[in-house]
């Protein structure tokens, strides 16, 4: 485990914990956090890509993948999903997220402040953020509606009527991801697909 990856996740549960469940789930969404056994959920993180269980008003389990960014992202209008980890000495980790998320919905932000532990006081709350349902765009995918594609490009493009997706790389090498564009989803799809946001339209 790499030490961005440490800090990512540091970051991303420090969020979770301190903004996502109070600003988002309870007051935006009005979802709860549902008691999972620490080590059941580690399982379906690693192999479902699910992070979360909520219920929503109609005691309905809703699963969700979380995915933060700090306020140095701010001027970016995509979500990411990690894609592919090609360097990595694991062959079962080198397909990431993409390849076996099962979870409803990703639940995406921009923080208000630095993810530093020692700028952790900065985080108040969100610039942005979205929840993008991926039942509906695994759908797309399926039907070959969104692809992803190889280009130098960095954010997603319509051609022939199809949403091109362009896997990006992380500075470090660590691993690829794709953006999801999310006033272009909206354009296209609406609230099919954008269940809730604030901040990208």
């Amino acid at each position: 485990m790499t030490p961005f990856y440490k800090d990512d996740r540091s970051f991303t549960n420090y969020v979770h914990d301190e903004l996502v469940v109070s600003q988002i789930y309870k007051e935006e969404l009005n979802w709860k956090i549902k008691d999972i056994n620490p080590n059941e959920l580690e399982v379906m993180d690693i192999h479902r890509g699910i992070d979360y269980v909520l219920i929503d008003i109609n005691n309905k389990d809703i699963y969700v993948q979380e995915r933060f960014r700090d306020s140095f992202y701010q001027k970016y209008n995509d979500a990411t999903i990690r894609y592919r980890r090609d360097n990595s000495s694991n062959p079962n980790r080198v397909q990431s997220e993409f390849y076996k998320i099962e979870a409803d919905y990703l639940v995406y932000g921009i923080t208000n402040g630095r993810k530093f532990v020692d700028k952790r006081h900065t985080l108040t709350g969100f610039i942005k953020w979205v929840v993008i349902d991926l039942n509906f765009l695994r759908k797309k995918f399926k039907g070959k509606l969104i692809k992803v594609t190889e280009e130098r490009r960095t954010t997603c493009y319509m051609s022939d009527n199809v949403l091109c997706c362009p896997k990006n790389y992380n500075p470090d090498g660590s691993s690829s991801f794709i953006p999801l564009d999310v006033p272009l989803l909206h354009q296209l799809w609406g609230g099919e697909v954008i269940f809730k946001q604030f901040g990208f339209l």
